[in-house]
């Protein structure tokens, strides 16, 4: 352990003046970030509007929601 701190802290110069540059894109990192998390929830917790029950559509109601209403038509 002592070896990969001994190891950290002679880069630490280094990484120490790369920071001023790297503060400049910050505010675009932080965005990309926040929109790779929304995009990432999205895709885990999407559900289908749509559901068939003996061959008839419902819709849901809101996209948080669990509630489906009659939409009409019919599916296989």
């Amino acid at each position: 352990m002592k070896d990969i701190l001994r190891g950290l802290l002679q880069y630490l110069p280094q990484i120490l003046q790369i920071l001023p540059s790297v503060a400049r894109f910050l505010p675009a990192i932080i965005i990309v970030l926040l929109i790779s998390a929304g995009v990432y929830w999205f895709a885990i917790n999407y559900k289908d509007p749509y559901k068939c029950v003996d061959n008839e559509i419902y819709e849901q109601i809101r996209w948080d929601s669990n509630v489906y209403k009659f939409k009409g038509g019919y599916c296989i």
